[in-house]
């Protein structure tokens, strides 16, 4: 825990991130460091690219006994629905790695991704997100066969670019074989709570 939060510190004053999010639940943590490109020169409006550790738990695993860290690195373009006042909708790609009971797991996931400003009269902005990401066995490499993941979560901007979060992930790597079972695992399937910061 304390290596992804000090490297998370370290990352984001030595590459400017703009965005660090820290979540976590009584067994495990997960970060993250976001860049915004079209603040960094690239001519390319609502482009992101980022880095995710997730220190998974066995507790918060189906059928997998040793369990490595979860390592992600993302492209995102994120745009506003004209449309519908308060909604964004992205498309991403990943490319995430990890080991787990002997198996070498890498995956390049394509996925969409919505946030959704709640239209409420509260104190401070809420917002609702939700992630899918999705790879075939022919975007999975290694010992991997597919990939699935699903967040969501609800946010509250208590403080200007201070937010407070509250949200479920489910990460779910098949395999092309494993000791327990036949190819379905979870990695990790749990609520947390956490916070992000925007500069």
């Amino acid at each position: 825990m304390k290596k992804i939060i000090l490297g998370l510190l370290i990352g984001t004053s030595a590459f400017a991130a703009h965005q660090v999010e820290f979540n976590l639940n009584d067994k495990e943590v997960e970060g993250q460091v976001l860049f915004d490109l079209s603040k960094m020169g690239v001519p390319l409006e609502g482009a992101y690219a980022g880095a995710r550790i997730l220190n998974g738990d066995e507790r918060n695993s189906d059928k997998i006994e040793n369990i490595s860290q979860f390592k992600e690195v993302s492209f995102l373009i994120m745009r506003p629905v004209k449309s519908v006042e308060g909604l964004s909708l992205g498309l991403g790609i990943k490319g995430v790695y990890t080991k787990f009971d002997g198996a070498h797991y890498s995956a390049i996931p394509l996925g969409l991704e919505a946030n959704m400003k709640l239209p409420l009269a509260t104190p401070f902005p809420l917002h609702v997100n939700g992630a899918l990401y999705y790879a075939p066995s022919d975007l999975t490499f290694l010992d991997g066969d597919k990939y699935l993941e699903v967040r969501t979560y609800l946010d509250a901007e208590v403080i200007h670019n201070k937010h407070i979060e509250v949200g479920y992930r489910n990460i779910d790597p098949d395999l092309i074989s494993h000791p327990y079972s036949s190819h379905n695992v979870t990695y990790n399937e749990a609520f947390y709570g956490g916070l992000r910061l925007d500069f």
